[in-house]
């Protein structure tokens, strides 16, 4: 989209419609008034009028039929009814027909003038006697004219423009007494005024008022359809007569009643007996209409084009998502028609609204349009086209010209999910930020499925295809827009999901009938909902006996095996309370109720993380209320099937999501460990496990930690036990029993944890067999009935942790076995190397000749080492990844190296990658680390 041309640096707007400054009246044309020589200059001045009225084809053929009959031309068509929509151009051709005829000399010099009249068959402009029927301004009462002269009736009012005073005198008895006239007379008529256009326009508004008139037929109603059926019949038999008549009222709605529907019938049946149809704007003819009233220019075409052709290839990349219509070449010619609208746009207000009975069709888009672009304008508005999602509804001017048709109620949804700071689409664009929040996309995609909340449809709302054209341009891709979607879905509290569509309504949704429950939910049940997720990630597991909700240290057993204490939901780790948690686990790890703790080095504290905990807590809240409104029939009962399975499906969805929640939240372990200081003293360490993967369990992950990082082990080599880091067997003591071994392991801090004393026991088995040390057992170790094992098998059930059992070193052992077992001295033959090994002491291998004379050679020198390096690992399997930080990390890092690690992963996965595991675990995950990352999703 870099290399699109914003749509404000192509398209200019005219300055009053960039500014604001604009008259909403320029778009609302009156025929009566303009013909009272009111209302605004635009419509009043001919050649003004002239210069913004852009002829369709429909038009263009209309006017050219009407300057025909007026120039004496008995074949053009001499009655024209329009057929439009409401707002579907009417008043607009009567008001281009009122100025070219009724004044053409002062238009001749207009580029739509010198057009029109090249089309004529006389080739000038007619002047004609112009007649306004303004049904809307006429009265049913008797009306003074200008002149003095007193009209009654419809007809009054005709044979008044046309003839004043004079043409009154002919029919002033009919007209006095509300009756009728006779075609023959209103062909005299018209042929004594002739050339003559009679204009009619609301005329369904004036018989509405007539109705309550009583007349010689009854009504001035019927008396007045009579005049009108005769009018026509008149002026198809009178040259140069001409009548262009709007048969439907711009206000419907008033007319919805039986006696209102059974009037225009009659009107449609009286005029249709002659009538021409005119359909002024029909299609995309709206097009250039909407350039040439809201735009000086609409920019260059290879600009348009251009941006047709982008939008084109993007929606040619989106695939069978479209429909084909909108990835056919026509739909590119359409957006460049359009430009700088989107075609989608249009399509909604002149289609869609205008079937609206509070809309009209032209005028109404116009208003809205005018309104949208100065709005945009003001804001610096970035995009190649106006989207659907750009109406910017927060905009007086456009939402007054919404709540128009849809009504005052629509003003809190508007509030709540689209137009305020605090509205769900704004918040979320917000708490995205980067490329949504810039496109603004989900208060687009909110936008989007408002404007298609309204429609004489059956069925209204935006499917998936239209919420995507509402936002969607080059370079912002579909996983980005339908993620977003999906998330404003969940959180929106007006825009409901139903026969897959989305639209807006005035009742809350399921989301806010949720959060409203959510406030009337109490403690209690959250707490249970926590206590029994808890259980499920947290329960004993090899080699961890769990205690959960552990709050005082009289909670945590002192026995010689292993415990994982998971700490009440109070005890948390964040900012300003991690220090009392650590001192508290401290407390907890080193006593038991008054006494001190004996086995200090078996337990294991995990405590959940504050901001982490809360997200679960509100998880769990948002449950309970799901799960009382499942059990409410009441209210269940006002919901839909689908809002139903909607229900039921997000109360499976949260109590997936709170176990592993709850296992994001306990992700940091308290443990003793020995103080450095050289005090001997202990110290509480804080490890943060980070992230958790999908379906991993509290255990698990402590299990995992612990045993990566050797602090649990479930092996252990035999020289370990003699070796200065474990210190269970000084330097000068020659042996100890190994029931005191097992209580070292479980008592100080300073030592790994063993999984079970099976480690120990396999150790104590593996190193008499390799005679690392031995075993003695007896009264004391050197008894005489003592029993030594060393270099022979040992059964497991020789090897019992109790008083009488010593591990020997293996010098004192075989000086006591060789006092025991005295043999005859033997000459001491040389040890045969391991092979590519010399022999012990140097010297030369069996039949190797010996190094030759001359000197030793020096050994080679060591080269420096390296202050710097790099380390590039490709390709590295999942269950690896681990490995990698151990061995090439971990011991960087320990020589007190400065460390910068980046990381690229690319994972592929036919199936689909889960939305819950890359928010919950990896996004979310990444996010308590701190860590700076960016997550590209591609469909």
């Amino acid at each position: 989209m870099a290399d699109l041309k914003n749509w404000l640096n192509v398209a200019v707007p005219h300055g009053d419609i960039a500014d604001g400054s604009f008259d909403e009246s320029l778009f609302a044309a009156d025929l009566g008034l303009v013909a009272r020589g009111k209302g605004p200059t635009d419509y009043l001045d001919p050649a003004l009028f002239a210069a913004k009225t852009f002829l369709t084809a429909n038009l263009r053929a209309a006017l050219v039929e009407i300057g025909n009959r007026l120039g004496g031309d008995p074949s053009a068509a001499a009655v024209h009814r329009m057929q439009t929509e409401f707002g579907g151009g009417k008043t607009h051709t009567l008001l281009a027909a009122y100025h070219l005829f009724r004044s053409p000399d002062m238009v001749a010099h207009t580029k739509l003038a010198r057009g029109l009249a090249s089309l004529l068959k006389s080739g000038t402009l007619p002047e004609a006697r112009t007649v306004v029927l303004d049904g809307s301004a006429m009265l049913v009462d008797p009306e003074t004219m200008p002149d003095g002269t007193v009209v009654h009736s419809f007809l009054g009012h005709l044979v008044w423009q046309l003839g004043g005073s004079d043409g009154v005198a002919l029919v002033r008895e009919q007209d006095k007494g509300l009756r009728g006239t006779s075609t023959s007379q209103m062909v005299e008529i018209l042929e004594r005024y002739s050339p003559c256009l009679i204009l009619m326009d609301e005329t369904l508004e004036y018989l509405n008022k007539a109705l309550e008139v009583r007349s010689h037929e009854g009504s001035l109603a019927a008396t007045t359809l009579t005049v009108i059926k005769e009018l026509a019949s008149a002026a198809s038999n009178v040259r140069g007569a001409c009548l262009l008549a709007t048969l439907t009222s711009s206000r419907m709605e008033d007319y919805s009643t039986i006696a209102g529907q059974e009037m225009q019938e009659r009107l449609s049946k009286v005029v249709g007996r002659t009538e021409s149809i005119v359909t002024p704007v029909e299609g995309d003819d709206i097009f250039p209409i909407l350039h040439t009233r809201l735009f000086d220019t609409v920019g260059a075409p290879k600009d348009r084009r251009a941006v047709a052709d982008a939008y084109g290839a993007y929606y040619e990349q989106l695939g069978d998502v479209l429909p084909s219509t909108f990835r056919d070449a026509e739909y590119r010619d359409r957006i460049e028609a359009a430009y700088p609208f989107h075609p989608e746009l249009i399509d909604i207000l002149t289609n869609r609204w205008g079937s609206l009975s509070g809309f009209q069709r032209t005028r109404g888009a116009l208003r809205s349009l005018a309104h949208t672009v100065k709005a945009l304008a003001q804001a610096k508005h970035k995009a190649p086209l106006i989207h659907p999602g750009d109406v910017p509804l927060g905009d007086a001017g456009v939402r007054a010209e919404v709540i128009r048709f849809a009504g005052e109620s629509y003003k809190a949804a508007l509030n709540a999910d689209l137009i305020r700071d605090d509205s769900r689409a704004v918040q979320e664009d917000k708490r995205r930020g980067g490329e949504v929040a810039a496109s603004r996309v989900a208060v687009g995609l909110a936008t989007t499925a408002f404007l298609n909340s309204f429609g004489a449809d059956r069925v209204v709302g935006a499917s998936a295809p239209q919420m995507l054209l509402g936002v969607g341009r080059p370079g912002l891709s579909r996983g980005v827009i339908e993620d977003v979607r999906d998330a404003f879905k969940n959180a929106a509290w007006y825009m409901r999901y139903e026969g897959g569509r989305y639209r807006f309504t005035t009742d809350p949704n399921l989301n806010k009938v949720i959060v409203e429950r959510e406030g009337a939910i109490g403690e209690e049940p959250i707490v249970e909902l926590l206590n029994g997720a808890l259980s499920r990630v947290a329960s004993n597991q090899t080699p961890w006996r769990v205690e959960l909700h552990v709050d005082e240290s009289s909670d945590l057993p002192d026995e010689g095996r292993l415990f994982l204490g998971v700490l009440d939901y109070e005890h948390t780790i964040g900012i300003g309370v991690t220090e009392t948690t650590k001192a508290h686990a401290q407390t907890v790890l080193t006593q038991r109720g008054p006494a001190g703790r004996t086995n200090k080095n078996v337990s294991i504290l995990v405590a959940a993380d504050g901001n982490a905990l809360s997200k679960a807590r509100a998880t769990a809240r948002t449950l309970a209320a799901m799960i009382d409104l499942r059990e409410d029939k009441h209210r269940l009962k006002r919901f839909n099937e689908e809002q139903r399975e909607d229900l039921s499906s997000r109360i499976k969805k949260y109590e997936d999501r709170l176990p592993a929640q709850l296992v994001m939240a306990y992700r940091h372990v308290l443990v003793l460990g020995a103080d450095t200081n050289g005090s001997g003293g202990v110290v509480v360490d804080h490890i943060d496990l980070g992230p958790a993967k999908v379906n991993d369990t509290i255990p698990a992950r402590v299990t995992e930690h612990f045993k990566a990082t050797d602090r649990l082990l479930d092996g252990l080599a035999p020289a370990a036990l003699l070796s200065e880091r474990f210190a269970l067997l000084p330097a000068d003591q020659e042996m100890v029993e190994i029931s005191k071994l097992l209580d070292a392991f479980h008592r100080y801090p300073r030592l790994p944890k063993i999984a079970s004393p099976e480690v120990l026991r396999t150790c104590l088995i593996n190193g008499v067999q390799q005679k690392v040390f031995a075993l003695a057992s007896g009264s004391s170790w050197d008894a005489d009935d003592s029993i030594i094992k060393f270099g022979t098998h040992v059964d497991r059930t020789e090897v019992q942790f109790q008083p009488g059992t010593w591990l020997v070193r293996a010098t004192l052992a075989k000086t006591l076995l060789e006092q025991r077992n005295p043999e005859p001295p033997v000459s001491p033959s040389p040890a045969l190397p391991t092979v590519n090994e010399p022999p012990v002491g140097g010297g030369s291998a069996p039949g190797d000749p010996g190094p030759g004379p001359g000197p030793t050679p020096s050994p080679p020198i060591a080269p420096a080492d390296p202050t710097r390096l790099t380390i590039q690992v490709n390709r590295v399997p999942a269950d690896k990844a681990r490995d990698v930080l151990k061995v090439a990390v971990l011991p960087l890092a320990a020589q007190g190296a400065t460390l910068e690690i980046n990381f690229t992963i690319t994972a592929d996965a036919s199936g689909g990658i889960s939305r819950q595991t890359l928010d919950l675990v990896v996004n979310e995950g990444l996010r308590q680390l701190g860590v700076d990352h960016n997550v590209s999703v591609e469909s």
